[in-house]
């Protein structure tokens, strides 16, 4: 007793309800099961509406086969209510079917909905289906193992895909990471909702809800695309602060044991002290410090490290052959010249420390510290805050930092001092030490 599923349009879902134990396919003289009644072609055709037996749909999704059962129920009186079962394989049939159809397929492979989202999630970056390069690809994926992965890794697809879950990656995208930049928290949605299309076109789920979710402004504009150069608050730190970042530190835990935390090396001093952007800082070699005849030391920068740390890439907004000379402190010199020739920030197994790896020792050491707000780009803000408050032309320090418009310099690094409102204070009170006179009235 068979009874077959009309072919979808595309021809990749079969579904057959029948019974296992249906002799009507019993072949003794060739099969072996049947030879030595161990098979499971046990019931008379006239007995298979009431056997024991359950209703069993095959379907196969893209060469996968899949099995699904349904047993009769049992009532209250604890009599077998035949028929149900059937019943049951039947709506399972047309609803894959229509759901095969509609290209909306909740039921299609019931296992594949169970993958894990966080594999799925890497899987998709890495994938054709994401059109970018492989600069970019990094980029995604230090975004989602530093944003995402933490609260989603370990939901299945299908847990993904209900109305309760779009809410909770709309709160995620607009509560839990407000403060960070619409940039950020745009690739963090598509990352999301893109690695869940994919899902849905490979057949693994039906259709999720996470389409439409909106960004709403949050507690931060963006000055420009690159996160290093947006705007945004934080804390200024002390000397003694910054050789922690860039030595590292070790801590000790609850159970008394120690561990080091390893820094990002002379590129934190290169940061604070010559306002360098973290990926400028990874990609210096010592050979691009240079001197002049007249004794003036500077960087010639040439590139940036690339986000996978394998190689050097033009410099943002610039040419290949288009550098910038940046000056060069005598503290950061002479720790520069104690350094072996080549990268100064090697990474473990690649030519320069990757740009994940800079981020992840940033965020432990400050955890450790508990400092907030602090990121790979605080040190750059801090140096430029610093200049301006000590009256360098905006001018020149856009040249330092590497912008073709001082008006992007003033927008995205002028900060308030920590000292600015005792120094402002003591200015008015500098300027008007006694009462003005009133003029006399006429």
């Amino acid at each position: 007793m068979r009874e077959r599923s009309p072919r979808a349009a595309n021809g990749k879902l079969q579904a057959t309800v029948f019974k296992k134990c249906d002799r009507t396919y019993h072949r003794p003289e060739t099969n072996k099961q049947c030879v030595g009644g161990t098979c499971q072609h046990t019931c008379e055709a006239s007995e298979i509406g009431k056997c024991r037996h359950a209703w069993t749909v095959r379907y196969t999704v893209n060469g996968v086969q899949r099995d699904r059962s349904f047993r009769d129920e049992i009532d209250a009186g604890k009599r077998v209510r035949y028929g149900t079962g059937l019943r049951k394989a039947q709506d399972f049939q047309l609803e894959l079917t229509r759901g095969k159809r509609s290209q909306g397929k909740t039921y299609v492979d019931p296992k594949a909905g169970n993958e894990l989202f966080g594999p799925a999630c890497e899987a998709f970056i890495m994938s054709s289906a994401l059109n970018a390069s492989p600069d970019s690809r990094a980029r995604y994926l230090s975004s989602y193992r530093a944003n995402v992965r933490a609260l989603f890794v370990h939901r299945t697809l299908a847990q993904m895909c209900t109305q309760a879950a779009a809410d909770e990656v709309a709160e995620f995208l607009n509560v839990t990471i407000a403060g960070r930049s619409v940039s950020l928290r745009r690739q963090a949605r598509m990352i999301i909702t893109g690695t869940m299309d994919a899902a849905a076109r490979a057949e693994k789920i039906g259709r999720h809800k996470l389409t439409g979710i909106k960004l709403t402004e949050g507690t931060r504009t963006p000055a420009d695309d690159d996160d290093d150069d947006e705007a945004d608050g934080f804390v200024f730190i002390d000397d003694a602060t910054i050789g922690k970042l860039a030595d590292g530190i070790t801590v000790t835990g609850q159970a008394g044991k120690t561990r080091t935390l390893a820094g990002v090396g002379v590129a934190a001093w290169m940061q604070r002290t010559m306002g360098l952007r973290i990926r400028e800082a990874l990609g210096v070699e010592k050979a691009d410090f240079k001197e002049k005849r007249n004794g003036e030391r500077y960087l010639r920068l040439r590139g940036q490290a690339s986000r996978d740390g394998r190689s050097r890439q033009p410099l943002k907004h610039r040419k290949e052959s288009q550098g910038r000379n940046v000056p060069v402190p005598d503290y950061v010199w002479d720790m520069v010249a104690a350094l072996p020739e080549g990268p100064l920030c090697p990474g473990p197994s690649t030519r320069y420390m990757q740009y994940h790896t800079a981020y992840e020792r940033f965020r432990a050491i400050t955890e450790a510290l508990k400092i907030d707000g602090y990121t790979t780009h605080s040190l750059r803000h801090q140096f430029a805050s610093e200049c301006l408050d000590d009256g360098m032309n905006v001018v020149d320090l856009s040249a330092v930092l590497g912008h073709a418009d001082p008006s992007v310099t003033l927008r995205t690094y002028v900060h308030a001092m920590p000292d600015a409102e005792a120094r402002t204070r003591a200015m008015m009170n500098a300027r008007w030490t006694a009462r003005p006179a009133l003029e006399a009235a006429a």
